[in-house]
């Protein structure tokens, strides 16, 4: 079918996106990139962009993490009525089973690195104003006052849109889902950035993990086409 989906090799992207992980880990670790492009963003003792400027704090924090929430919660109701209300049966699919698992699990994974990385915000570090001194990723677990800003937490609900390109029934739809989850998440990620909240290297990682989870839970849900929940494949 000319305008069928692309055929993506789940296992091969798997792959090649844990290799990349790695590899940016170890590169970071090996490098001071971040603290450079940092440094190009921190401008005579201030960041790029304030955070505490509301408008546009609205439509780079706080509009897309409200319509993410609101994505899900929408999605939730949909298969929880679909055992209820009749009409609405054909919500209950594994695509939208596959939607909300990906929409909880990437951010909380993220999460969960946060809280285990140590890692701090480049705003919190002497170089910028702050008072902590900048260790790398590895040496992290060894301050005294953990931070809680690796990978980037924002930014992990725009990513995780990245679910629709292997859900997706045509090739433009394709396209369409990973341009927008490719935009919405590095609008997000780029605002942390621009404010000091984020290095480079943290959206990145967080832009590569929430690939490789939305590509684990599509394998582990599907064998082939989507299916509704319930139905033998």
């Amino acid at each position: 079918m000319k305008d069928g989906p692309l055929q993506i090799n789940r296992k091969r992207h798997l792959f090649v996106s844990v290799l990349l992980l790695v590899g940016m880990l170890l590169l970071l670790e090996n490098t001071g990139w971040d603290l450079a492009i940092q440094r190009m963003i921190f401008q005579d003792g201030q960041w790029l962009v304030d955070n505490t400027q509301q408008v546009i704090r609205f439509f780079f924090y706080d509009a897309p993490k409200k319509l993410l929430v609101f994505y899900a919660i929408i999605v939730l109701l949909a298969l929880v009525l679909s055992w209820v209300v009749k009409p609405l049966r054909r919500f209950r699919t594994r695509n939208n089973v596959f939607i909300l698992i990906c929409l909880l699990l990437v951010p909380a994974v993220v999460g969960l690195g946060k809280k285990e990385t140590h890692v701090h915000c480049p705003y919190q570090l002497q170089e910028f104003g702050g008072d902590v001194p900048y260790v790398t990723l590895f040496q992290a677990n060894k301050v005294d006052a953990p931070g809680r800003c690796f990978p980037a937490g924002h930014a992990s609900g725009g990513f995780a849109l990245l679910m629709l390109v292997l859900i997706a029934t045509t090739r433009r739809w394709q396209m369409a889902a990973l341009t927008g989850a490719m935009a919405l998440g590095w609008a997000m990620g780029g605002y942390q950035m621009l404010n000091g909240r984020h290095f480079l290297s943290h959206t990145l990682t967080t832009m590569l993990l929430a690939w490789i989870i939305v590509l684990i839970v599509h394998m582990l849900l599907f064998r082939g086409q989507a299916i509704p929940v319930g139905t033998r494949e």
